[in-house]
């Protein structure tokens, strides 16, 4: 019965700390896009009205945002 364990440091070590920061990387896009979404459908005190554009234009940026996270994870993975 031979084990054989892992050095610390090892390779498993290193794929495991490039998932973690891929992970954080998309966690922060996804709350990026969200920020953005919730800018545009807040109801600002300073505006009377939100419009329609500023909806639409908050839903694009947040859009382009996980295309461009996800193009990033196509590009490194």
């Amino acid at each position: 019965m031979s084990r054989q364990a892992e050095p610390p440091g090892g390779a498993a070590s290193t794929a495991l700390a490039q998932r973690v920061g891929r992970l954080e990387d998309q966690v922060g896009a996804l709350i990026e896009a969200v920020e953005v979404l919730a800018r545009g459908f807040e109801d600002v005190p300073t505006a009377a009205e939100r419009s329609e554009a500023d909806e639409e234009r908050a839903a694009r940026q947040a859009h382009d945002l996980l295309l461009l996270v996800k193009a990033a994870r196509q590009e490194g993975g």
